[in-house]
């Protein structure tokens, strides 16, 4: 007569991965929480609007969002006392926030070049500072910035949006200077001209711009690589090349 088959082990329950996203409403970061959110994670999103506004829905339950302006102080330390409250750690940090405006040095209103600043630059700043310590939680630690091909070029009619794109590239060279030695991996994407509303009206075709789920689609693929390779820069242009 045979022994009596082993019970099965009770299988472990998969924990899903954290991931903080800012500006989600549209474009690049809707796709990014998008993809995401079918892969299983839990997505704590950002964007200026109010959660009625948000303009797309969440069938997982797994979208956690909050209104915030990032391009003030103010907005930074909410966003992230709702992130403290309600976050055991981040094992995504995606610096996505951001907005085009066309200016030259001498034409910019007073105070849009500090504007730029604040969104671009001094929101990923404060927020990595700040959620260093949930970062340092994960076993996979990952930190993304949307830098743009305006990080390595200068364009002619966005200055302010330039000058503070070349300065997120700066900010992402220091993190992953400094926080190598911490297990943290930080990388910057630099997509070039990607179909997103910023484009709505333009002569241009859809078809020759890129479309946001491909620039997701490479957060994704990098955060998915051994923990012994990082993507410190992935340039990302229309196949036909820049507007």
């Amino acid at each position: 007569m045979s022994s009596p088959s082993p019970a099965p082990a009770s299988a472990k329950p998969v924990i899903p991965r954290i991931a903080v996203v800012t500006g989600v409403s549209r474009g690049i970061g809707r796709e990014i929480a998008r993809q995401l959110l079918e892969q299983g994670w839990e997505v704590f999103g950002c964007a200026r609007r109010s959660r009625e506004d948000l303009g797309w829905s969440d069938e997982t339950g797994r979208l956690h969002y909050a209104s915030a302006d990032l391009a003030t102080k103010e907005g930074c330390l909410g966003w992230v006392d709702f992130l403290n409250e309600n976050c055991e750690r981040v094992d995504m940090l995606v610096h996505n926030a951001g907005s085009f405006v066309p200016d030259t040095l001498l034409d910019a209103p007073d105070g849009q070049m500090e504007g730029q600043m604040s969104l671009h630059v001094y929101s990923a700043y404060r927020l990595s500072r700040a959620l260093y310590p949930l970062l340092k939680k994960s076993e996979r630690p990952y930190v993304f910035t949307l830098c743009s091909v305006a990080s390595l070029r200068a364009y002619s009619g966005g200055a302010s949006y330039c000058i503070s794109k070349f300065a997120l590239l700066g900010l992402t060279k220091m993190l992953r200077q400094e926080w190598i030695q911490e297990g943290i991996a930080v990388s910057a994407i630099l997509p070039g001209a990607v179909y997103t509303d910023s484009w709505l009206g333009s002569p241009w075709p859809e078809e020759r711009l890129m479309p946001p789920a491909d620039v997701a689609a490479a957060v994704l693929h990098a955060y998915a690589a051994s923990p012994r390779t990082v993507f410190e820069e992935i340039l990302l242009r229309p196949f036909q090349g820049d507007l």
